[in-house]
């Protein structure tokens, strides 16, 4: 037998939320890759595996809700995704960021997922401005019982896998 690294687990990802929250963002540093996200124009997929497992990233575009929402629903009829976690991600610093995701919500619980979260990022531009949206109420509401609060920009990449497995396993 190879000496490999096997994996015995694999699971899928969607990020879900409208432009500019920081979907592309997290997953870049999840990655390792240093280069600025460029506007997702089409769902992209992207894969690392860990000591945990592999893990597939879907990263869903849109500038508005219900261009996110419909790419989200076309994606997943398209190739057929099975999906272990949806991760519905807003700004803290913009409260219609999750308003929006009311409207993503409802075409994207058409969609079979295990689990959902709601992560509310950009807590380091919060903590300079004095001024946070917090998302309980809005989860509770969304039928999501995991809240978490990130800067995909100044937080370790351990912290945000650690966030994804705690969901997963």
């Amino acid at each position: 037998m190879g000496g490999g690294f096997s994996v015995a687990k694999s699971w899928a990802v969607v990020f879900l939320g409208v432009g500019g929250v920081g979907k592309t963002t997290y997953i870049y540093k999840l990655l390792g890759i240093s280069k600025t996200p460029q506007l997702t124009r089409r769902p992209r997929t992207y894969f690392t595996a860990t000591e945990l497992g592999r893990l597939f990233l879907v990263d869903i575009p849109g500038q508005r809700a219900t261009e996110v929402a419909k790419a989200y629903y076309e994606a997943a009829r398209s190739y057929g995704l099975r999906l272990d976690l949806a991760v519905y991600m807003y700004s803290v610093v913009e409260p219609e960021t999750l308003d929006a995701l009311w409207q993503i919500h409802e075409w994207a619980v058409r969609i079979p997922v295990a689990r959902r979260i709601l992560v509310g990022n950009k807590v380091d531009l919060a903590e300079e401005l004095g001024v946070i949206v917090e998302g309980e109420d809005a989860a509770r509401g969304l039928g999501i019982s995991a809240v978490y609060y990130t800067s995909a920009l100044k937080d370790e990449p351990t912290r945000l896998l650690t966030i994804l497995f705690d969901n997963l396993t």
